[in-house]
């Protein structure tokens, strides 16, 4: 059963998966435990320490932090995460900061990541900063990356800096340069450790007390005219009932 209340300072912020069905809109912003799936359209930040799940007719414009996201719809979104998978036919268009990233669809932002695995039908237009990457589909752009896979199927428009480039058959079109010769001019692009991941878990954490405590501080601020937003907690959701994605 699921309800809305303005304000609601609960502390039992989800029992079980939250789901937003198709047609549904939502303005304001989640910040929860467990899992939500969208298959509609939500205005606001989704911040959860757990899986967010964007179904093939779900939009969210708004911020997305979790540990892991999937999407087969629209994020207008900037994203951090541990690990994010971009399906077919799903576009983000935002920052992304993760450790791992695979993509299948469309990405327009920038992207910091460790491992990036681009499939043959993707397309990126993207400054991208890397460890490895391995890519058969499409990259227009600036890459910065350690190491390289290109596979025949790929394409590359743009900057390749890197200090090794495994060529199978892809197509580069444009400058090809060393990626320490990079680090040398923009030292801010070095990553101290090679063995410390990206992000660490407290990066992808929500602390939600916290984020109760700020928004609650921030609705005093807030004007009449922003009385139309809504805080949503959602209980007892069955799991059996998510929508494939």
């Amino acid at each position: 059963m699921a309800f809305f209340e303005k304000k609601n300072e609960k502390k039992n912020y989800f029992t079980a998966a939250t789901i937003v069905t198709e047609g549904t809109t939502i303005i304001g912003n989640f910040i929860g435990n467990d899992s939500i799936h969208i298959n509609g359209h939500v205005f606001g930040d989704v911040k959860v320490n757990n899986v967010v799940i964007i179904g093939k007719n779900g939009i969210i414009n708004g911020k997305i932090k979790a540990q892991q996201i999937i999407s087969s719809g629209t994020c207008n979104s900037n994203i951090v995460c541990d690990s994010l998978e971009v399906m077919e036919n799903s576009t983000i268009n935002g920052q992304i900061k993760s450790n791992k990233i695979l993509v299948k669809g469309n990405i327009k932002g920038d992207i910091n990541c460790s491992g990036l695995f681009v499939s043959k039908e993707a397309l990126l237009e993207s400054n991208i900063q890397a460890k490895n990457i391995t890519i058969a589909g499409t990259i227009i752009g600036l890459i910065a990356t350690k190491e390289i896979k290109i596979l025949p199927s790929s394409c590359i428009k743009g900057k390749l800096f890197s200090d090794r480039i495994i060529n199978q058959g892809g197509h580069i079109e444009g400058y090809i340069g060393k990626y320490a010769e990079l680090i040398l001019a923009n030292p801010q692009l070095s990553t101290s450790k090679k063995s410390v991941t990206l992000l660490e878990h407290s990066d992808y954490y929500v602390n939600i007390e916290k984020e109760i405590e700020n928004k609650t501080n921030n609705s005093k601020k807030q004007s009449a005219d922003d009385d139309f937003f809504i805080d949503v907690e959602i209980d007892d959701i069955d799991n059996s009932k998510l929508f494939a994605v």
